[in-house]
């Protein structure tokens, strides 16, 4: 079973499907939010934001290596050296 945000549980609380007492009892299964991962950018040649990923084609569901989690960790440690975090507005 998964979890729910807590403005998921005060919205279902607003529409009577949940009451203070059963959010009570779902404590444990209730987050502060979903977990926001930092996005980091490039700028490209014509002067464009850019946002770097990394996947593995093909890996849907497999169990990663010793050699994927080092490779991930070089990645990461290029993506803070050559990017940057900026506002989108």
């Amino acid at each position: 079973m998964g979890k729910i945000t807590t403005k998921d549980a005060e919205d279902l609380i607003k529409s009577e499907i949940l009451t203070d007492e059963s959010v009570a009892e779902l404590k444990g299964m209730i987050s502060k939010g979903r977990p926001q991962s930092v996005k980091r950018f490039i700028k490209t040649a014509d002067n464009k934001w850019v946002e770097p990923k990394l996947y593995f084609r093909g890996a849907k569901g497999v169990e990663k290596s010793k050699n994927m989690e080092a490779f991930i960790s070089d990645y990461n440690t290029l993506l803070e050296k050559y990017t940057t975090t900026r506002n989108n507005k």
